[in-house]
Order: structure tokens, then C-alpha cells, then sequence
């Protein structure tokens, strides 16, 4: 009788089953990685155009806010004209009085304010002299005036002031407003008060000019 050992073969195919599967295995886990490293380098690319339209985001957003400023300065620059025009026109038709000169006085003796002027003629003056310009930061309270009187729109001050660079200034500012002309100084003379006063010394200025109105 033949007798045909089947354990091997039933060995060879577990065997060869096992190779199979580890194949399998094995492909799988290349699979497995070759898909992570593609999701990798997607995110990598994506991460890095998110960076640039950030980078190109915050560019346009400072270019906007340079142009805007800049707007803001000529809006604000055009309000100032569109004033000053309007005071030009009134001044013209008559329609401004000595109402208008007595609040440019006021304006001008006021802290943080200043005259009324033609800010391109102004402008272009700096240009040629810097030291036409008046000083922002001057404290009008240190000129008082004392008396103001007008006959035919031609103009007498009197007033006091702490220096002569106080009458300086308070000169230029009405040089540069539109509502006075002709502005020209009569005499300056250092004096003392008297010692009930305190004894504090002091400018008396006289000065002329035309009104425009």
C-alpha cells in the first residue's frame, strides 16, 4: 500500500500563507507611509502659502493705513483751506465787521489758538524766511492789551507785555492774520511797576495798523 505524508504540504502551505500575509503586511505599511508623507508635504505647502497671503495681508493693510494717513492730512489740509476761503470771501463782500476783528484779537491771546492766515502764502513765506512763522507754543497771557481804538478801519494799540519778544510775537501773529494790515510798531519802553504792584518790569508797545473788513 503507498502511503503519501500530507504534513509537509499542509506545512508548506501555512508556510507560504505566512509570506503572504507578511507581503501584505508590508505593502500596507509602505502604503501607510507613502500616504503620511504626501499628507505631510500637503500640509507643509499649505502652511507656507497660508504664511505668504498672511505676509501679503499685512503688507496691503500698512499700505492702506499709509495711504489713508495721508488722506487724512490733505482732508484735514482741504477743511483748513475751504475756511480760510470762506473768510477771504466774507472779508470781500463786506459781510465781516468789528465783531470779527475783536474775536481775531481774542483768538490770537488765546493759548493753543493762533491768527487767521492764508496757510499757502504762509507756507511759501516759511520757505523764503523760517523766521516769519509764529510760535505755537507761546503764552499769549503774557501781553495784555490796554487800549484799541479805530478811526476809518486805521488802528491804535496799546498794551503791556512781559518782554520784547512777547511784543515780537504778538506782532507777527497780527501780521500774519488776514483781518489786519500795515501792521507797524510806534514805540516799545521798558518800564517798572510801581512796588505795590509787585516792582515786576515790563514793555509798554504802541503800535499801528488797518483793519480789513
Amino acid at each position: 500500500m503507498m502511503k503519501i505524508n500530507l504534513i509537509r504540504a499542509r506545512k508548506a502551505r501555512r508556510l507560504a500563507a505566512g509570506d503572504r500575509a507578511l507581503v501584505a503586511m508590508g505593502a500596507a505599511l509602505v502604503a501607510a507611509v507613502g500616504i503620511m508623507a504626501v499628507a505631510t508635504i500637503g500640509a507643509t505647502n499649505e502652511a507656507d502659502r497660508a504664511v505668504r497671503a498672511s505676509n501679503a495681508l499685512r503688507d496691503d493693510i500698512e499700505h492702506m493705513k499709509r495711504e489713508l494717513g495721508d488722506y487724512d492730512k490733505v482732508k484735514a489740509e482741504r477743511v483748513d483751506l475751504l475756511k480760510q476761503q470762506k473768510t477771504i470771501d466774507a472779508l470781500k463782500t463786506g459781510r465781516t465787521g468789528p465783531v470779527y476783528v475783536m474775536r481775531e484779537l481774542s483768538e490770537i491771546l488765546t493759548p493753543r489758538k493762533g491768527p487767521t492766515f492764508d496757510r499757502p502764502s504762509y507756507e511759501e513765506r516759511l520757505r523764503r524766511d523760517p523766521n516769519v512763522g509764529f510760535n505755537a507754543g507761546w503764552d499769549p497771557r503774557r501781553v495784555w492789551l490796554e487800549t484799541f481804538e479805530e478811526t476809518q478801519r486805521k488802528v491804535k494799540i496799546q498794551g503791556s507785555a512781559r518782554s520784547n519778544d512777547d511784543v515780537a510775537e504778538f506782532l507777527k501773529r497780527l501780521q500774519l492774520s488776514v483781518f489786519f494790515a500795515e501792521v507797524t510798531p510806534e514805540s516799545t519802553t521798558q518800564v517798572g511797576d510801581s512796588p505795590a504792584a509787585g516792582g515786576a518790569k515790563r514793555v509798554s508797545f504802541r503800535l499801528n495798523a488797518r483793519v480789513v473788513y
